[in-house]
């Protein structure tokens, strides 16, 4: 199956809705769910030729799409880096096992910053007696209390950020704030993972000027997204019930949409 993306929110929203509507044979509420979000949006989940029909109709209108497989690289497609090497003509990856992957500088075609997110959610029943006056009625003063139930529910949010690499080669490689060895910062290696990782993005940069750069995904990556599995398990023991979801699934998608729109000439 192919997902349909947009890549620039529609300047008329009602004329985008209704070729999705007529295109993609969506309701008219589904339309507008679907063009609410910033892009780059999923819009439909269909097989390939359909996918693509769609994609030439809302650029017949305007709209600024494209289609791609959902199977997506994920990390055994790419290298997932451990530490990093600064050269002064590429940059070397080296995973925490296999080969490294050597990236020349001016072959890097996007380089993005993202974020992924793990929501837990914990329910907690708990069961109590409670003095009941209908009971005690019903009952003719026999029975005085009713059991209750009453459940408690919390939720704990944990993110984290990571740079996708891209070359003009096919090469891919991502960067995990908490799977990197920031050594290779030197002088500018600082206590916080998260500013090494900002000062990671601004030495890239620096030595990649030809690469497209985008920081959507910091906002983006965090929601789940439709028509992508979440990553979502579920455990119940006695009272407790746990339910763990994880955007990093939808990050992937959204990376790949952004790196075919850059490297298509789609998006500056």
């Amino acid at each position: 199956m192919h997902l349909v993306a947009l890549l620039r929110r529609p300047e008329d929203p009602a004329a985008a809705a209704q070729v999705l509507i007529e295109a993609a044979g969506v309701t008219p509420a589904e339309a507008k769910m679907r063009l609410a979000p910033e892009p780059p949006a999923l819009l439909a989940r269909l097989p390939e030729g359909s996918a693509q029909s769609v994609v030439e109709a809302l650029r017949a209108a305007g709209l600024l799409a494209l289609a791609l497989d959902e199977a997506v690289p994920r990390d055994p497609e790419r290298t997932v880096g451990r530490s990093l090497a600064f050269g002064p003509g590429a940059l070397t990856v080296t995973p925490r096992a296999g080969p490294p992957l050597e990236m020349g500088w001016d072959q890097v075609t996007v380089i993005l910053r993202a974020a992924s997110a793990v929501r837990t959610t914990t329910d907690v029943t708990t069961t109590s007696s409670k003095f009941s006056p209908a009971m005690a009625i019903a009952s003719g003063g026999l029975k005085l209390k009713a059991k209750v139930e009453e459940t408690t529910r919390t939720t704990q949010s944990d993110s984290e950020q990571a740079i996708y690499l891209y070359g003009a080669g096919g090469e891919a490689a991502v960067l995990r704030e908490r799977a990197l060895d920031f050594s290779c910062l030197g002088k500018a290696l600082q206590p916080v993972r998260l500013a090494n990782l900002t000062t990671l993005v601004r030495m890239l940069r620096e030595r990649a000027r030809q690469a497209a750069y985008d920081e959507r995904l910091i906002r983006l990556g965090t929601r789940p997204l439709p028509f992508v599995l979440a990553g979502e398990t579920r455990l119940a023991t006695g009272s407790v019930s746990t339910a763990r979801m994880n955007t990093a699934a939808g990050v992937d998608v959204l990376a790949e949409v952004l790196r075919r729109a850059y490297e298509g000439g789609l998006l500056p």
